[in-house]
């Protein structure tokens, strides 16, 4: 009986594995891990984009990337998060948005301004606009989509572009468990 259960288990893992492997920039509602599940029940947290058309997508979290806050103090109510490869942090994507369902537009400012965009040279974009949707909220998880523009906040590289398109982004993680983390960003 245990060695069933155990066979069992295996193929499930390696079934799981196999669905896992499918595209996350599917057309369908899938969460960005390529999982069917609903985000409320995913395990694997993940994201995807096209960033000027160029696929960009990352799985898995250290309790940092991949991982969102909710935010304490002045900003209590919203969530922030970072989206990554995690075996490429450099390149990432940097949001703060109301902790609830629903849509938000973000739009850099002259009197704040949040990285929205790092490339692996720490060449910083900012959002301009940015639109990102929470399509899904719980205790443990969030996930939605994100697609905008980003612009070069200052000079750049003598490589960078102005303007950086990003569509079709989803992204579904689940909220840090991490006490140090949790403490840095003064988030509960």
């Amino acid at each position: 009986m245990k060695k069933n259960i155990i066979i069992i288990a295996t193929l499930f893992f390696i079934t799981q594995v196999s669905c896992n492997s499918s595209s996350p920039g599917d057309s369908n509602n899938t969460a960005p891990s390529g999982q069917t599940s609903s985000p409320a029940t995913s395990t694997v947290a993940g994201f995807y984009c096209k960033l000027d058309g160029k696929e960009i997508s990352g799985k898995g979290t250290d309790q940092n990337i991949n991982a969102a806050f909710r935010l304490t103090g002045d900003d209590k109510g919203k969530i922030s998060f970072r989206l990554s490869n995690l075996d490429n942090i450099g390149e990432k994507f940097v949001f703060e948005v109301p902790g609830k369902i629903g849509t938000t537009t973000i739009t850099a400012t002259s009197t704040s301004s949040v990285a929205g965009y790092i490339t692996n040279d720490a060449v910083n974009y900012v959002d301009d606009p940015l639109t990102v949707t929470i399509t899904s909220i719980n205790d443990t998880r969030v996930a939605g989509t994100f697609s905008g523009t980003y612009t070069l906040s200052g000079s750049g590289n003598g490589n960078s572009t102005q303007k950086i398109q990003v569509t079709d982004g989803k992204f579904d993680i689940p909220f840090s468990t991490s006490a140090d983390w949790k403490k840095l960003y003064h988030a509960e």
